[in-house]
């Protein structure tokens, strides 16, 4: 039988991916939108990250709801694994065929990326569940990405270096995969202890 502490940390999980899901969602309509205006590879790849993203958190959100976390954990790192590699592919594509962004709308975009997934890490650091803590971790990766696109257009705003977008963008991604593997095989190796 669950105690009422079990209860009130299941429902405080899905209550905290259920505010992550619907962060992310408003802040991926933001993203799809100044990646097209800034024509920046850098956002426009977390814009398809972060949709992706929506998706799985909606997935984890039910997930979580219906005590299935390990599901939602590893349906989100499938995802997120294939959103990664279509990245890294738009990018080598870019890195061959160079093209100038707009630097001051990805410095506006990057400022408001890290203030709504700061929030949404913020929301989900609990790690009462399995999956609220892949949520977070993923969230977390989120924000330290824009952080990276912080700096990216702040030095494309110095100088003009085109190429150096798809190379951030490559640094993100594969800073995202490493955690997504990481992370699940914890996951996995954690239940498989239980």
């Amino acid at each position: 039988m669950k105690s009422a502490t079990h209860h009130m940390h299941e429902h405080t999980a899905v209550g905290n991916i259920k505010v992550a899901f619907f962060t992310n969602l408003l802040f991926t309509l933001i993203e799809l939108v100044g990646g097209w205006l800034t024509n920046s590879m850098a956002i426009v790849g977390e814009s398809f990250h972060d949709l992706g993203c929506t998706l799985t958190l909606g997935l984890s959100w039910v997930l979580e709801k219906k005590n299935h976390q390990l599901a939602g954990a590893i349906i989100n790192a499938v995802i997120l694994t294939v959103s990664s590699v279509v990245v890294i592919v738009e990018c080598i594509g870019r890195l061959a065929h160079p093209e100038t962004v707009d630097a001051k709308g990805m410095f506006w975009v990057a400022l408001l990326g890290i203030l709504f997934k700061g929030f949404a890490v913020w929301k989900t650091h609990r790690d009462h569940s399995i999956n609220e803590k892949m949520v977070s971790l993923h969230l977390l990766g989120d924000c330290l990405g824009w952080v990276v696109v912080l700096i990216n257009s702040i030095v494309l705003m110095v100088v003009d270096i085109p190429w150096l977008d798809s190379v951030f963008s490559i640094v993100i991604t594969l800073f995202i995969l490493y955690n997504v593997v990481y992370n699940l095989f914890i996951a996995l190796r954690d239940r498989k202890n239980q």
